[in-house]
């Protein structure tokens, strides 16, 4: 056995009489793979599976709302709220059980973010003054409404301890539903529940006070909440602080989290690419919270590694770290730590695909690490059984595939036509603020070096080589090309190539006009206009779908820089002609010309498909698979990814 380089991370923490292996915590995450009417559903049980498998000490549940009809925040939530759920539910807990963890579960109410119900009926809020969109229908909660929402708190906090749960967790975090009484942003009434700090608190404490009536002493409760709510008018550190002082008597461990989750401050709720790495983002606050609490503190946010949750807890700046990002990336993150191979964790990027199923109601899963939530090992393929596979092209999907392939123990030959594996990925990093991503690319490079793939470099296939090397199966990765479009003076000596211009190779005037307002073009105009440049992004598609394949959190925050750093974006311009006098575009029939020093193109990728469509029509299907970029227009390494971990997984 290795010795524990970790050891106040892996000190077992006993609360209520219930003994934590660690002080590691599975964050809570919205997963939707329950049924559509929140039952139990073995997605669900293999994913809470995978997560109980990770070396956690215990997993949550993430947002599970405690009214579960046609108002909850997305359908395929578990549902709580039904004792015929009841089974379904304890299912859950004894997988948890069996495999390492216990299993916590993160009761929440939307409040003014629910959905609007379908009777058409006004939602009731906490201040009908204050809905998050004018639109709107709202009305003020009553003080039946109140009670109503509390008794619904105690009621699925209870039948979650008659399913087997030994620990859940209040949210009062973020701005839902407990938060808006707090938030003086959200809360502008003017009876004993509104107005002063105390008045607001005073609701989140009743409810707290009766959850612990209702589940007796015996069970361990966790209560989330923002430090501070980071929007104008809203929850600060020190009157937050004040109430956690008062929460403490219901609850046994303070989560600290930040930000409001319907507003711009949710790039620090769910933190995006463009927080610096390596920086935990609320340890600030927790630090100052342990000091004034007597229970133990949670920690949360921007936690990336076993190193960094070590050093939190070793310097008092918290007692518990936790994390699920950098636990999706790596399910083997605290095993390849404990076993000195920390170097080989595969890296979270915070692209916040993941975070998709917050927004379009899909199922939750992992950009770069496909076996997010599949707790079954990889079956390796008898001897007599494994192929010779020729990989074309040594982007994300080949490199997936490459070590897929080894992994199950087919020999996999890989060839790239450049010097250095990566593709795209390559030209993706460039920009100052993709630091996450360089460190991701980089452990993929060595993992595929490492993987036992033969890999040739600097090597173009044809169809000669594919005759020289007779494989058995053919995997084509050639992922994608610039897109030049057809227009006059697109080869003029102004207009330079977006990767260049990333890359640091040419120089730019100080005016400059980024052509395309995809994430390639908005990433390239905001690091120009960081190093002062006067930016303006010109697109034939409308404004607002600009980056529209982007993230919700991360789209926002990129946007919030370019606006704050003075970037034009003008959509609805189809660009006619490139000279040096200008851009000239035209919009509904009206012509403009657009000056500037430097254009860039940022027009986007098409895909790089023709050699294999010619395989697949030579050799068919069976033996030929495409994957990744070349596949379709406008791909993105979550598709090459699961779609080359897909193939290797067939043949």
């Amino acid at each position: 056995m290795n010795p524990n380089k970790y050891p106040h991370v892996f000190d077992p923490i006993t609360i209520r009489g219930l003994t934590l292996k660690n002080r590691l915590e599975y964050a809570p995450t919205v997963v939707l793979k329950c049924n559509a009417d929140g039952s139990m559903s073995q997605d669900m049980l293999d994913f809470m599976k995978w997560q109980a498998k990770t070396g956690a000490g215990w997993v949550t549940v993430g947002d599970t709302p405690v009214t579960h009809d046609d108002t909850s925040h997305w359908l395929c939530e578990m549902n709580v709220c039904d004792d015929d759920c009841i089974h379904g539910m304890n299912m859950l807990v004894e997988e948890c059980r069996r495999n390492g963890a216990e299993l916590s579960v993160e009761l929440a109410y939307a409040g003014r973010g629910n959905r609007a119900p379908k009777n058409g009926e006004p939602t009731a809020v906490v201040s009908a003054e204050r809905p998050l969109s004018p639109d709107d229908n709202v009305r003020t909660m009553t003080r039946e409404d109140m009670d109503y929402l509390k008794n619904q708190f105690t009621d699925c906090a209870l039948r979650c301890k008659h399913a087997g749960f030994r620990m859940i967790l209040i949210h009062c975090a973020h701005n839902n539903f407990l938060a808006q009484w707090l938030s003086p942003d959200s809360n502008v009434r003017t009876d004993e529940y509104g107005g002063s700090p105390e008045n607001r608190r005073k609701y989140p404490l009743e409810v707290l006070r009766a959850i612990r009536e209702t589940v007796g002493e015996d069970m361990v409760i966790e209560l989330r909440v923002s430090a501070t709510e980071g929007i104008e008018g809203g929850l600060e550190f020190e009157e937050s602080l004040a109430f956690m002082e008062l929460a403490q008597e219901y609850v046994d461990i303070m989560h600290v989290s930040q930000g409001s989750i319907f507003h711009l401050s949710a790039r620090y709720t769910i933190p995006t690419y463009f927080r610096t790495p390596h920086q935990p983002l609320n340890t600030r606050y927790s630090k100052i919270v342990k000091e004034r609490l007597h229970i133990p503190v949670a920690v949360v946010g921007m936690i990336t590694s076993m190193e960094e949750a070590e050093r939190i807890i070793a310097s008092g700046e918290a007692d518990i770290v936790a994390m699920a990002k950098s636990f999706m990336a790596d399910g083997d993150i605290v095993k390849k730590s404990l076993e000195g191979k920390a170097d080989r964790v595969r890296p979270c990027t915070r692209c916040d695909l993941c975070g998709n199923a917050n927004t379009w109601g899909t199922t939750m899963s992992c950009a770069i690490n496909p076996r997010c939530g599949i707790a079954e090992e990889i079956e390796k393929v008898a001897p007599a059984d494994a192929r010779r596979v020729m990989i074309i092209g040594g982007g994300p999907a080949g490199m997936m595939a490459a070590q897929i392939l080894c992994k199950r123990g087919h020999e996999a030959v890989l060839y790239e036509k450049e010097k250095r594996l990566g593709g795209l990925l390559n030209d993706a990093v460039l920009v100052p603020f993709k630091g996450l991503m360089r460190e991701y690319l980089q452990w993929d490079i060595e993992e595929t070096m490492e993987c036992g793939a033969e890999v040739h470099l600097g090597v173009e296939v044809d169809e000669a080589l594919i005759e020289e090397v007779n494989p058995d199966k053919v995997i084509v990765a050639t992922g994608s090309t610039y897109l030049t479009p057809p227009i006059p003076g697109m080869d003029g000596d102004k207009v330079l190539a977006v990767r260049d211009v990333d890359a640091g190779e040419v120089a730019t005037g100080d005016e400059v006009i980024v052509l395309g307002g995809g994430i390639t073009g908005l990433e390239c105009a905001l690091a120009l206009s960081d190093e002062g440049r006067k930016v303006t992004v010109l697109d034939m598609i409308p404004r607002e779908a600009f980056v529209s394949e982007m993230p919700i959190f991360n789209k926002a925050d990129l946007l919030d820089q370019l606006e704050r750093n003075g970037v034009s974006l003008n959509g609805g311009q189809r660009i006619l002609s490139i000279s040096d006098e200008g851009v000239e575009t035209e919009e509904n029939g009206v012509k403009k010309l657009w000056k500037a020093d430097s254009y860039v193109n940022a027009l986007g990728v098409k895909p790089n498909d023709a050699l294999g469509k010619m395989l697949l029509s030579k050799y068919g299907s069976n033996d030929v698979i495409m994957v990744g970029d070349c596949t379709a227009k406008g791909g993105n390494y979550y598709r090459a990814n699961h779609e080359a971990y897909n193939a290797a997984m067939r043949i």
